[in-house]
């Protein structure tokens, strides 16, 4: 299995835009909405909107050039169901990382967003856009 690489540089790039989604809005709903007691609810919420980011430039620019056997919504189902492990292990990362091993918030969130990227590409390659 090769990686096309335009396809992956792409992807890398839709992913540098989650992230500062995902960072922004969880440094903005922790430290101006819901308070740093209750960073991993802004930790979902701030995924949930990253997740949406990508999936829509992803959709109409990373993997445009490929043909769908389904829908946008069975698409955007997919990539949500394929990022579910993710965002759990992202939680448990930044939850032990913060919490257990007293790093700042925003530094354990890259840290946990690092740790799914090879994998969110892979299953959006081979079965979100397949």
């Amino acid at each position: 299995m090769l990686i096309n690489i335009r396809r992956f540089v792409r992807f890398s790039l839709v992913g540098v835009s989650g992230v500062a989604v995902n960072q922004g809005l969880l440094f903005l709903l922790t430290n101006y909405v819901l308070g740093e007691r209750l960073y991993l609810a802004a930790a979902v919420i701030s995924t949930e909107m990253s997740v949406l980011n990508n999936f829509i430039w992803n959709e109409v620019w990373t993997f445009k050039d490929k043909h769908y056997s389904n829908s946008v919504y069975g698409r955007l189902l997919k990539f949500h169901g394929s990022r579910l492990l993710g965002i759990l292990i992202g939680l448990v990362i930044l939850y032990i990382l913060t919490d257990v091993m007293g790093i700042h918030y925003l530094f354990s969130n890259l840290a946990s967003i690092a740790a799914s990227t090879i994998v969110n590409y892979f299953t959006s390659d081979l079965w979100v856009w397949r």
